[in-house]
């Protein structure tokens, strides 16, 4: 009764706050200064060429290549550069020349060979002209060969469950792409939003990949309580640690172009999105180990039950935390090294906004673990059933 109450909630939730309206536009100069605003157009490194670093055909746009480009006059430096044809926008069927930076030996930049497909960065002056420059790689081929290795890997091994784990994951992120992200830009509260985002996930994925019964309504039940606890500990360890997610630049850009966004609430919700997988995955596997102990013991009360289960629990969430801290530690690598040769002492280090954040990320998603692994067994052990005695040996 009471997860179908929440069901209710969590359909009328949508319904509230599903986004509606035309996409805000980006204040100040976004498609200027941020490179996720640049305009972008598709190209084909054609041949790679020396010409004068000085030369001004680069970016420009080409009907053919200057004749003699290619000769550097004397006490002039020569660089390494492409001509790219350019294939969609105005400019289509024409080229531009790039310059090829790592061939000239800069340290990090994008070596462009002959045939690469890459994405050019546009850029309109005052009076119209167009000039164009390297903004990424076209990745087509390689990007989906791996994804869907992934997913075939996931539904190979994991038979029919693992089809569904894929299908479950193809909605979860639909939720999020088509409820979620327009909700925020259009500024919806974000922490009811991500709740209502994260309860509609759990309410349709998890019956979806592990069956409709008791077991799935346990890990669900366990599962919901245990993120709204989340909740209020995230709000309560960004509120006591002040923290503002303006250490991370991403959260600046939002401030400067979608001021109509609250970024601490924006900081709460990615907590809690952050700790949802984990989450289940413990809550699934409390209530498949009720479901086991019960199997193998018809006869166990409801207490043994739950403190054979919760000794596995412990097990699980040690590890749990473990994977919980080194995913958020992986993430925030770079970072991670431009602090530790910052100079800074360690005190320091770890009480910056930046780094605190982190901390607070983790330490939330622990918390929440620590209250799902007994709420989920205390749940499954309630719900799965009376003792019975055991079938007699033939």
């Amino acid at each position: 009764m009471v997860l179908f109450l929440g069901a209710v909630a969590t359909a009328v939730a949508l319904v509230v706050q599903w986004p509606s309206g035309e996409a805000p536009t980006p204040a100040g100069d976004f498609s200027e200064a941020s490179p996720l605003g640049v305009e972008t157009q598709d190209g084909t490194v054609a041949e790679s060429l020396t010409a004068a670093c000085t030369t001004q055909a680069i970016g420009t746009v080409l009907d053919v290549i200057p004749a003699g480009i290619d000769q550097v006059p004397a006490g002039q430096e020569s660089c390494h550069v492409v001509a790219v044809d350019i294939h969609s926008g105005p400019d289509s069927g024409r080229r531009t020349l790039l310059t090829d930076a790592a061939a000239s030996g800069a340290e990090g930049a994008a070596h462009l060979q002959s045939g690469d497909e890459v994405r050019l960065a546009v850029h309109t002056g005052a009076d119209g002209t167009r000039t164009y420059g390297f903004q990424d790689f076209h990745r087509t081929g390689a990007f989906w060969f791996w994804l869907l290795l992934a997913l075939a890997g996931i539904a190979v091994v994991g038979a029919w469950r693992g089809v569904r784990a894929v299908l479950g994951l193809a909605v979860t992120l639909g939720v999020i792409g088509v409820f979620l992200l327009p909700a925020l830009a259009r500024g919806e509260s974000p922490v009811p939003a991500a709740i209502t985002a994260c309860a509609a996930v759990l309410y349709l994925v998890l019956f979806l990949v592990h069956g409709a019964n008791w077991k799935t309504a346990s890990a669900l039940g366990g599962t919901l309580t245990a993120m709204l606890l989340g909740v209020g500990v995230a709000q309560l360890a960004i509120g006591t640690n002040r923290l503002r997610g303006l250490g991370d630049e991403n959260n600046l850009q939002v401030l400067l172009y979608l001021p109509g966004i609250e970024i601490t609430g924006l900081l709460t919700a990615g907590f809690i999105l952050g700790t949802l997988g984990v989450l289940n995955d413990v809550t699934v596997a409390q209530s498949a180990t009720i479901a086991e102990l019960r199997e193998l013991d018809p006869g166990a009360s409801r207490w043994q039950l739950f403190t054979r289960a919760l000794r596995v629990g412990r097990d699980h969430l040690a590890s749990t935390v473990y994977t919980l801290v080194l995913s958020y530690a992986g993430a925030a690598l770079p970072l991670l090294v431009l602090l530790g040769v910052s100079g800074r002492g360690l005190a320091e280090i770890l009480t910056s906004d930046t780094m605190a954040t982190e901390v607070m990320r983790s330490v939330t998603g622990s918390l929440a673990l620590v209250a799902a692994v007994p709420l989920t067994t205390l749940i499954a052990a309630w719900t799965v059933g009376a003792p019975r005695p055991a079938r007699a040996a033939r």
